[in-house]
């Protein structure tokens, strides 16, 4: 047994003799010269290592030490890649039947900078060398290579195993001095399960973040088919404690790259937004955000089916296709969506009016304020175009409730055109037609803008969407109005267009026609709008609009009580009404038995109503009435016999003395009925 013992012993010294002297043989410089020299004709970058150690004992080995591949002279940093070790081991036994296996590879504290210049050079491009080309006899020295290779790039009947692959402490930064951006990922791990070229691929990774830890993981069925240009089942995981993504199916590197399925999921966008860095104004719109959908994919195409988009609790379902081939994102989308809260999306929402007609807090500004002059970006209309087509269950904004409808969105180069479908809206219909033409560089935007109602109920709609509670009837409307600019400010200042408007079986509150009389009697001069209400049986009109005044000509209005007929305009930009109205009191109503038409007779009195939308004020004209009647005694003759005998009294009186018999007809002593007053002695 000594004498065995002895034998090992002596075995043992001889084996690491020859490994010792077999490593003497071998020069390790010339391996670093040869390495050097071959990348920088590959790749035109200079290699450097730092140290080197062949080791065989007890594998087969190589470990490098402070290994670096040089960036372009043009980036900032001087190296693309840092690799602190590098570490390779071979079991030395299987190397006799032709198996190479590796035992493990490892890369501790690998730093990668990559860098995009302005001129859009990348770092990570490589130029060769050029290098003579030795002359040959036969077929080029690639071609031999490749036949004497096997399908998996090794030499007929060589097998290869692998281990362990490890990478730890790793660093990689990413800038891009075209789109003055910076990245950077920090304290990268990655373990590679591979045991041989045909089997199954596994890879599990994580990183450091902005400060949050990121997990990768990486399956494939088939690597080896997905190198050589064909197609393998597999799947992409990542996710953080916020964020979730995973893709399943068959995966490429040419062609189609995926052909299988996406679920992405975002527990808090605003959580999500500010982990990448990018700017967030306000309140988010949405929180919880999940997605699901059949998908493939190209480098310029992603084609979804079967798609599910939610938003908290707005779902879309249909398909969507992006396409980025050409100078901008290109969406095609054909969805369908439930009910849509659409103040959530624009910021402005407000309560429902309540049964007064008062709109809660939250909504817009009080009509004394200013237009909002600040400007409007504009510019994402070119971000992309669009042909979208959204079948709705209905929408909401700022309390409103309109019924189902379909969205249709073009978008092109600049130039949209939105439109809605008819679609129930406070007891009638609503359609609308909206186009924004931002095309032109340097040039305002212009808009066109058309709406039609048909049976509306007006109170609520102008309660909600102008603050305005002074007015109810059921409303028909056709508008059509154009303008330009590119603040709120300059939008309004530039309407122009025209419509027409009919109300009908309503109510004018803070308006009393049939009181005007006797604010006259009593010799009020002006007054403000607010009292008494002025009910109407049919009230409209057409409009005029330029430069945000909407003129009218033909205003009229018809009630049981009083007519009125008028003109005037309304100044959007200043907030301004100015209107002359001519109410005319009805004492008397005859038809005419042939044609049916009605007739009616009364006093007229001329009013002027004027002012901002926050304070009308309105006063009688006493010059126009005066005036008229002297001006058209044969039409106060045929008023006064409707009214009777008072009226002759009046007449007689008006002959001798028309101021004087119109200070009668209005004051304390007439048409309404109170008695005169007596004579002074």
């Amino acid at each position: 047994m000594k004498k065995f013992f002895i034998f090992l012993a002596v075995l043992a010294i001889i084996v690491a003799g020859a490994g010792f002297a077999l490593s003497r043989m071998i020069s390790v410089e010339r391996i670093e010269n040869y390495a050097k020299t071959a990348v920088k004709q590959k790749t035109g970058r200079d290699l450097g290592i730092g140290g080197a150690h062949v080791f065989f004992w007890p594998s087969i080995g190589v470990r490098l030490t402070d290994v670096t591949l040089s960036n372009p002279a043009w980036a900032k940093e001087k190296n693309l890649v840092s690799l602190g070790k590098l570490e390779i081991n071979l079991a030395a036994r299987p190397l006799l039947d032709k198996r190479i296996e590796v035992r493990n590879f490892t890369l501790k504290n690998p730093i990668v900078h990559m860098e995009v210049s302005a001129k859009g050079q990348k770092s990570w491009e490589f130029t060769p060398e050029k290098v003579a080309q030795k002359p040959s006899g036969g077929a080029a020295d690639g071609e031999k290579e490749g036949a004497a290779k096997g399908e998996n790039g090794l030499p007929p009947g060589v097998s290869m195993t692998l281990g362990k692959f490890l990478i730890q402490g790793g660093q990689l930064t990413y800038d891009d001095a075209q789109k003055n951006a910076h990245y950077s990922a920090k304290n990268f791990s990655l373990a590679v399960t591979w045991p041989d070229l045909q089997s199954a691929f596994q890879m599990d990774g994580a990183l450091d973040y902005a400060n949050k830890r990121l997990n990768l993981f990486v399956s494939l069925d088939a690597p080896m088919e997905l190198v050589n240009g064909k197609t393998s089942d597999g799947e992409i995981r990542v996710n953080t404690d916020q964020v979730t993504a995973d893709i399943t199916g068959k995966l490429a590197t040419s062609g189609t790259l995926l052909d299988g399925k996406i679920d992405a999921g975002i527990e808090s966008t605003g959580d999500f937004l500010k982990w990448v860095g990018a700017p967030q104004k306000g309140k988010l719109p949405f929180s919880k955000v999940s997605f699901n959908s059949k998908a493939q994919v190209t480098k310029t195409l992603m084609k979804l089916d079967d798609a599910k988009l939610v938003l908290d609790e707005i779902e879309a379902q249909g398909k969507l296709g992006v396409n980025i081939a050409g100078a901008r994102p290109d969406v095609v989308a054909r969805l369908s969506v439930n009910k849509l809260d659409l103040d959530r999306f624009t910021g402005g929402a407000v309560k429902p009016a309540d049964d007064t007609g008062t709109a809660q807090p939250g909504g817009d500004a009080p009509s004394s304020q200013e237009w909002d002059a600040t400007p409007i970006n504009f510019s994402g209309l070119k971000a992309l175009d669009a042909d979208l087509v959204l079948n709705t269950q209905g929408f909401s904004l700022k309390g409103a409730d309109v019924g189902p409808c379909t969205l249709t969105v073009l978008l092109k180069n600049g130039l949209l055109s939105f439109k809605s479908s008819q679609a129930t809206f406070f007891g009638g219909n609503f359609t609308s037609d909206l186009t924004v033409d931002a095309q032109r560089a340097g040039a305002a935007p212009s808009m066109a803008f058309v709406f039609r109602m048909a049976g509306v109920q007006a109170k609520p709609v102008l309660t909600t969407f102008a603050h305005f509670k002074k007015l109810s009837g059921t409303t028909d409307a056709n508008v059509s109005v154009t303008s330009s600019g590119v603040s709120q400010k300059e939008i309004i200042g530039n309407l122009a267009g025209n419509g027409d408007v009919d109300f009908k079986n309503g109510v004018l509150e803070g308006i009393d026609l049939a009181n005007i009389a006797r604010l006259i009697q009593s010799h009020v001069g002006e007054t403000g709008a607010g009292e008494g209400k002025t009910e109407f049986v049919d009230m409209g009109g057409t409009f005029v609009m330029s430069h945000g005044v909407a003129a009218n000509n033909d205003f009229r209005m018809r009630g049981p009580l009083v007519q009125a007929s008028g003109a005037g305009t309304v100044d959007l930009p200043k907030k301004y009404l100015q209107y002359r109205v001519t109410p005319l009191l009805i004492t008397s109503t005859t038809t005419d038995s042939t044609t049916g038409a009605a007739t009616v007779s009364g006093l007229e009195v001329p009013v002027d109503i004027h002012g901002p939308f926050s304070h009308i004020k309105i006063k009688p004209d006493y010059g126009a009435v005066i005036k008229h009647a002297l001006d058209n005694p044969d039409e106060i003759r045929a008023t006064a016999k409707t009214i009777g005998k008072q009226g002759k009294e009046i007449f007689k009186d008006i002959k001798k003395d028309p101021g004087k018999a119109l200070q009668n007809l209005l004051g304390n002593g007439g048409l309404f009925g109170r008695k005169p007053a007596p004579s002074a002695p």
